[in-house]
């Protein structure tokens, strides 16, 4: 792996390396011993075996003359927009250095809420955020397989899938992988899933292969609704009516009256989530409004904000050129 990484960046590709395994190399590195598994416990496991990842990956790239640096990240660093673009420029100073960030979810201070699940979906805002033009999931298998034991070359949602097992040391699986390919694909990023035990794959898909299954890149939203849309973290939601629903799918901002309920404690500039009337994610969008503001509101008409509120203000709730829709 550090070989072809080291081939594709002398010939002047910039690259990120999203890597798992620090549970599994501090499990080696203390010899099995026995450990429960709560959640301070495989934290602990974590730190030990980041250590030794990095130690690892270090003396394999010295072999080929790289340097690395280390990156560990949870799902505040993209949620939050500050942070996140404190994140983007660190990556661009690394490369602009010459080295190879590794990056992996920060297991020793990540929760349940702010977890990414799994690397795949780590590597797909990794892309998304850094604006990418290749994303490589890597896996066991050759691709998508369907329920035939064919591989899926370029994917397609009519397509039903095989179940294929997760590994015991790894998180997630085909469907998150799936999900972290759509997205990026989405986000204008030329993705695949493929088998890593074949490292020519990299080379390959770099140079425009078709390998394993492909999700071809879809234009690009821009840099401001790809964050809004896949990287950002809701802090409430905003259900809607049909009406309003309508409006959005025509490329509508979201007005007053098409608000039906509000959830959650959110400010003016936090990004919402917007609901259909059977409660799926449709949009998300940055309010111009609070919560308790945008529950004073809802239902009226816009030229009635103002009198309502008591002060000059939007004239909607979520603008169309601050949103995404999903």
């Amino acid at each position: 792996l550090a070989r072809e990484i080291a081939i594709l960046k002398s010939s002047g590709n910039q690259i990120v390396l999203v890597s798992s395994g620090a549970k599994a190399a501090g499990f080696g590195y203390l010899e099995g011993r026995r450990t429960s598994s709560d959640l301070y416990m495989k934290q602990a496991l974590c730190a030990a075996g980041q250590v030794q990842l990095m130690k690892l990956y270090e003396n394999v790239f010295d072999l080929f003359g790289e340097r690395i640096a280390q990156i560990l990240v949870n799902r505040d660093d993209f949620g939050d927009r500050k942070r996140f673009l404190n994140l983007r420029n660190t990556l661009i100073g690394l490369i602009e250095l010459g080295l190879i960030p590794v990056v992996n979810e920060n297991d020793t201070t990540s929760t349940e809420e702010i977890m990414f699940g799994d690397n795949d979906i780590l590597a797909s805002m990794f892309a998304i955020g850094w604006q990418a033009d290749l994303l490589i999931l890597m896996s066991t298998v050759e691709g998508i397989v369907d329920e035939n034991g064919q591989v899926i070359s370029v994917f397609d949602t009519s397509r039903r899938l095989k179940n294929i097992e997760n590994s015991s040391w790894g998180t997630g699986g085909i469907k998150t992988k799936i999900r972290a390919g759509r997205a990026a694909s989405a986000s204008g990023i030329r993705s695949c899933i493929c088998n890593g035990r074949d490292l020519n794959n990299i080379e390959r898909f770099a140079k425009g292969d078709d390998i394993g299954t492909v999700f071809p890149s879809i234009e690009s939203p821009g840099a401001r609704k790809t964050w809004i849309g896949f990287l950002s973290t809701p802090k409430g939601s905003i259900k809607i009516n049909r009406g309003a629903e309508g409006a959005i799918a025509r490329g509508k901002s979201l007005l007053a009256i098409g608000v039906e309920a509000v959830s959650g404690d959110f400010s003016e500039g936090e990004v919402v989530s917007i609901l259909s009337v059977d409660g799926s994610e449709i949009a998300r969008g940055i309010s111009n409004f609070t919560s308790l503001e945008v529950d004073k509101i809802r239902g009226v008409r816009s030229d009635r904000i103002s009198s309502i509120l008591g002060h000059d203000c939007a004239k909607v709730v979520v603008h169309i050129d601050n949103s995404y829709r999903i």
